[in-house]
């Protein structure tokens, strides 16, 4: 992907961020890097800190601890949210559909990885699939199987931001060898 392209995409979904989150005549708002998936949700929630607004991020999410943003906060977070959305943009090449052999690594990172780790932190993902299996239904669109998604579920981890933060930071879902990083 060029940067031209990158840049192009990165316009139209901050263009379809504003539409969606009804934040009325975006301000133009320079790059100020790239980021990843594994890196995205701490970025921008520090941004989001910044911005008055109490955020907590891991890899893959961002929350809010305590009563969250309440409704009288609610147009100035979306506002603050698009500009360090656009501060901070995730490269498009993250956003693209995996091929074969990525979702390959991903399998492999968590079968050999993620699964270790969280049962280190007391969780019990459920059993994998077979790597082809899951292969061919993650190229379809259908995650059949997530040891993430399995435990943040749990009583352990849904019961606090705090441990769900924890949870993320410890055992990151993504593995950067998917992008060959």
């Amino acid at each position: 992907m060029s940067d031209a392209e990158a840049m192009q995409l990165r316009a139209e979904g901050l263009a379809n961020e504003a539409k969606t989150h009804g934040v009325v005549d975006p301000p133009v708002v320079a790059l100020i890097r790239w980021t990843s998936l594994t890196d995205n949700g701490v970025v921008v929630a520090a941004c989001l800190r910044e911005a008055g607004f109490d955020a907590l991020g891991a890899a893959n999410g961002i929350w809010f601890p305590g009563a969250g943003v309440g409704p009288a906060q609610m147009s100035a977070y979306e506002l603050a949210r698009y500009v360090c959305d656009a501060e901070y943009t995730i490269h498009p090449k993250y956003l693209q559909p995996l091929t074969d052999a990525q979702w390959g690594l991903q399998y492999d990172y968590w079968v050999e990885w993620l699964v270790p780790c969280l049962e280190g932190l007391g969780a019990h993902p459920s059993e994998p699939p077979t790597r082809d299996t899951f292969v061919a239904q993650a190229v379809q669109g259908k995650i059949s199987w997530d040891p993430y998604s399995s435990v943040q579920g749990t009583p352990e981890y849904a019961s606090s931001i705090e441990k769900t933060v924890l949870l993320n930071q410890t055992c990151p879902v993504y593995s950067m060898a998917v992008w060959g990083e």
